[in-house]
This record gives C-alpha cells, structure tokens and sequence, in this order.
C-alpha cells in the first residue's frame, strides 16, 4: 500500500453546549467533554468512536483530514481532551487500524498535528463571505438537505442514553421491574444510536458538500434572509 492515505473526513460531539457568553472561548472549549465521534474515508470506510485516543489514532495516519469547524473546535476538543491518553477497549471493534505511532504527550502538540493536516470548510467560506455560515446552511443550499438535528438535541439524546443506559435500569431492577429495566435500557441504547447516527450524518454533509465544491467549483448557501447565495471555491 502506498505511503500516502486517502482524505479523513469526521465530526465529533460533545456533553456540554458550549457557552457562547464564555469571555476565554478556547478555554470554554477546551473544558469540554467529548461524547462520540465519526469519520469516513476509503481505507476504513464509516466509523463510530468512544474515545478521543482511538479518533485521534485514526486522524494522524491520513495525509488530510476534513471537516467543518474543525479549527476552531472539533480540534481543540480532541487534543485537550483527558481521554486520549488511554484509548477504551471497547473502541477495538471500530478501530480496525490503529497507528504504530504514538500521540504527542502534549495537547499543544496534537491540537497543532491536527490543524496541520486539516482543511475546515468553515474557514475557506468565511474567508470569502466575511462572516459564519452555518453546515445547516450549506446543506440545504448546495444540497437541498437537512441535517438530522442540532447540538443542544446531541447534548440532551446523550444525557438521555447516558441516564438511560447506565442509571434506570438498575434502579428498576432494585424494586423487582425486570421489564422496566429492560425498556430503559433499550430506549437508552435508542438515543445512543441516534446521536451516534447525528455525528455521522453531519460528517457525510461535509464530505458530501465538499464533493460538489470539487466538481463544480462552488457551492451555496441559505442567508439570514433565506436568500440563496453562491460561493465559488477552490478546493482539491
């Protein structure tokens, strides 16, 4: 196989929201927690994480990783994060490949390992447009689609299957509610697949819309006047 890797593309979620209102927003976001993270590229195909270690494992062995904010946050989320020191057993079914090397000891050092190999979406546009353009935006302008949900929903669907999971059932089961306990479990295991699905979902947005900049050499957006306007782009 040759040296170089295939494009990674990924998203990754979070158990807080993050605090818009924060005065230090690189502190605000290095203080929170990492909740589950999806990639896809030709090698490995479409992947669900755990842990930050098995994600960030997997991001480093590509040549360039693409995403959409990533930058300015699914980045500093991964490389701050305490729970990539120790990659999960549980995380071996969906790390196939892992990298013989290892991640640097600093968070420092990975945040820029990362940002090296990454082109963000969200900052090429911005730099064209002056101003935010939400994934939101550009799926249903470049691609007529929705995205399946929003961050405050992925925060409330894992604190849901989290308490679902892991709390209920045996609370129920301590009072003789064996069906009871069977049910929280699986409407918790519900919601798990549903935010693990939501994490997908936005990082097949990107890739789909990154696509369609590379075939057609722009892509589109809906504005705050729900005006659809066209950007011309660059990308390879």
């Amino acid at each position: 196989m040759s040296s170089a890797m295939p494009d990674i593309f990924y998203d990754l979620e979070t158990e807080e929201l993050l605090d818009p209102n924060a005065p230090d927003q690189e502190s605000a976001i290095r203080a929170l927690h990492f909740s589950v993270g999806a990639s896809i590229c030709e090698c490995h195909g479409e992947q669900i994480y755990y842990s930050t270690a098995a994600l960030a494992e997997q991001l480093v062995q590509h040549d360039r990783i693409i995403g959409f904010n990533i930058l300015r946050f699914d980045n500093i989320v991964l490389a701050y994060s305490g729970e990539r020191i120790a990659r999960a057993a549980s995380d071996s079914a969906n790390d196939k490949t892992t990298s013989e090397k290892s991640l640097p000891d600093s968070p420092g050092e990975l945040r820029n390992l990362l940002n090296k190999k990454s082109f963000d979406l969200l900052t090429d546009i911005e730099a064209q447009v002056g101003h935010h353009v939400s994934l939101a935006a550009l799926a249903e302008g470049t691609l007529a689609k929705e995205k399946m949900g929003n961050a405050p929903q992925a925060v409330v669907w894992y604190r849901l299957a989290r308490t679902l999971r892991d709390r209920w059932p045996y609370a129920l089961s301590d009072v003789n509610d064996a069906e009871g306990a069977q049910r929280a479990a699986e409407l918790g295991e519900w919601f798990q697949k549903r935010l693990e699905q939501y994490c997908l979902g936005d990082a097949q947005l990107t890739k789909k819309i990154f696509e369609y900049g590379i075939a057609n050499r722009r892509v589109a957006f809906i504005d705050f006047e729900s005006e659809h306007r066209v950007v011309k782009v660059i990308w390879r």
